[in-house]
């Protein structure tokens, strides 16, 4: 009986230390299952973190829009790259990693410091604010344009085709400074608008092929009996019409006045052929008249007309900068910066290129060679004006512009210079000279931009010729001048080949005076065209990729991209420790 209780005993101590192990494995499970879970949750919460810092940091993204960036660097500079969780001990840091206008924004999110990690990216692209190109019409002469020669002022668009096949009138000529006219006493005709912040005077037998528009009034001298106007007229002050055809209809804020054989055809059917808020006089009763009722009727007279004004520089509106005085002109404020571009206390040498020389400029390379000898290593330079503009550099890694600097550049004999690679510039601290049977040759995909302070003049046979019309993948014009010249007659051509370029000199005189044709834009303080240079305006140049943000334009933008998870790894630990 002792021996089976003594078995007994045993078999309950053996039982009981079972239990004592299931249980003891039981509560190590629950323990386990306890911490995996409450890691797991950790886990859970720093992705949360993760992504709630990618949220906040969009945000003031966001914020930094109303600064108008550029760029990426602009965009980002001040922006907070840290914050706390919604979560209680928690925290995320943001880094970023640019490439051009794409970035990527990384977000570490800790849950109790280094105990829980998560990392999240995402990728945004900046899309500056939409500039409108300088380069609109094919004469804006500030202060003033003459045109007196035989050649046709028209338009055409390189990126379509050629001059011939692509011709149209969109050739428009401007005035935005003061009272400045524009005087027109040529025998070619103006294929585009004339608008004038002065006087529009109409003094020759060629007809302007688009609408006229003036601040201060519209004079027509007399002519044969063919069209002078094939379009609308519009003044805000006087109308004098001497002879001739309008085929649109005038509108008028001062007096009106019409000759003999002065003939408004009012072709689109508006309900008057005229009317003028002045004083009216006119002579002819046969053709000065609307359904039967003579132009001198009171129905045509309108005492409160409005005529919509052309856009001229107004010192008393918000957008006045005393740093920028001639707005309208400089748009770019270019002679204001040109000090950034050229060093006013540089010790640039002098370039001439003479009979039977021959210059190669490569920015790949960033040097010139003469004659196939390495003569000079470029300067880099970051251009204010190629601002949202990469240069093509070709195989260069440098991020900043290469600029070739000279204190003057002299081409003449039969001396020649090629430019290939990408988008070449120069900086010409002096007067630029093409004389001679001189040749600068722009191959395909290259483009040369000039800044210069002096005079440039190109005459004789010099020739500049463009394997490619239009603009570059840059978004540059293949040969553009840029001066901050201040002195009379600062850009001439007078040359007997055609010449394509985008002129932008707003303080001085541009004269066009040669017989060769004239294609792209010129923009300067006053424009004087002669002889027989035709402008032939390149539409293409409308999308050039410099230009100023208009008033009412767009704003930038930010485009999310996409995002992904990315393993937290020792190393990233050790490294935030």
């Amino acid at each position: 009986m002792k021996q089976q209780q003594g078995f007994t005993l045993v078999k309950v101590m053996l039982l009981g230390g079972m239990a004592s192990v299931v249980v003891f494995a039981s509560l190590k499970e629950g323990v386990v299952q306890e911490r995996l879970s409450g890691n797991f949750q950790k886990d859970i919460n720093a992705r949360l973190v993760a992504e709630q810092g990618i949220r906040e940091y969009r945000q003031r993204l966001e914020q930094s829009l109303i600064n108008n960036p550029t760029s990426v660097a602009q965009l980002v500079a001040g922006v907070s790259t840290t914050g706390d969780g919604a979560i209680n001990d928690s925290r995320f840091n943001i880094s970023v990693t640019t490439s051009g206008n794409e970035f990527s924004v990384e977000s570490l999110g800790q849950r109790y410091g280094e105990h829980a990690n998560h990392r999240l990216v995402a990728r945004f692209e900046l899309q500056p604010a939409p500039k409108a190109s300088i380069f609109q019409n094919a004469v804006t002469g500030c202060k003033g344009v003459n045109l007196s020669g035989s050649g046709a002022v028209d338009s055409y668009d390189s990126s379509k085709g050629t001059y011939e096949e692509t011709k149209s009138n969109d050739g428009d000529v401007h005035t935005v400074v003061g009272d400045a006219d524009v005087v027109l006493s040529g025998h070619s005709p103006i294929k585009g608008d004339v608008q004038a912040s002065g006087i529009v005077y109409l003094k020759g037998s060629s007809p302007i092929l688009g609408d006229v528009r003036s601040n201060t009034g519209v004079d027509i001298s007399p002519s044969s009996s063919g069209i002078r106007v094939e379009g609308d007229v519009y003044s805000r002050g006087f109308f004098k019409h001497r002879g001739g055809k309008i085929t649109g209809y005038v509108r008028a804020m001062g007096d009106a006045q019409m000759e003999w054989g002065a003939e408004i055809l009012n072709q689109q059917g508006d309900a008057f052929d005229i009317q003028y808020a002045g004083s009216g006089q006119f002579k002819d009763t046969g053709l000065q008249l609307q359904d039967g009722v003579h132009y001198s009727d009171p129905r045509f007279r309108v005492q409160d007309l409005v005529v919509e004004p052309v856009k001229v520089y107004d010192p008393d509106s918000p957008d006045y900068d005393p740093a920028k005085p001639n707005k309208e002109c400089d748009p770019l404020a270019l002679p204001f910066n040109m000090n950034s571009i050229i060093d006013p206390n540089n010790q640039y040498t002098d370039l001439q290129v003479g009979a039977r020389q021959i210059l190669h400029f490569k920015p790949k390379q960033a040097v010139y060679e003469r004659n196939g000898t390495h003569v000079y290593v470029a300067k880099e330079k970051a251009i204010y004006l190629f601002q949202g503009i990469d240069q093509n550099l070709g195989a260069a890694t440098e991020r900043t512009q290469l600029a070739f600097p000279f204190k003057s550049l002299k081409l003449g004999s039969d001396g020649q210079i090629k430019v290939s690679g990408g988008d070449v510039i120069w900086l010409v601290d002096g007067d630029m000279t093409l004389s001679g049977n001189t040749q600068i040759w722009i191959e395909k995909g290259s483009s040369l931009t000039v800044f210069t302070t002096g005079k440039v003049s190109i005459g004789a046979s010099a020739k500049v010729v463009a394997e490619q019309e239009g603009l570059t993948e840059s978004g540059l014009p293949v040969f553009s001048v840029y001066s901050s010249f201040d002195e009379p007659n600062g850009f001439v051509f007078s040359g007997a080949s055609s010449l394509y370029a985008a002129i932008y000199s707003p303080l001085t005189t541009i004269l066009l005076n040669g017989s060769g044709q004239f294609y792209g834009t010129v923009r300067g303080a006053s424009i004087t065209g002669s002889g027989g240079t035709g402008i032939h305006f390149d539409q293409a140049l409308k999308n050039a990729g410099i230009g100023v943000q208009p008033p009412s334009g767009g704003k930038p933008k930010l485009i999310f991209k996409g995002w992904h998870y990315k393993p937290y790894e020792v190393e990233d630990q050790e490294a935030s420790n």
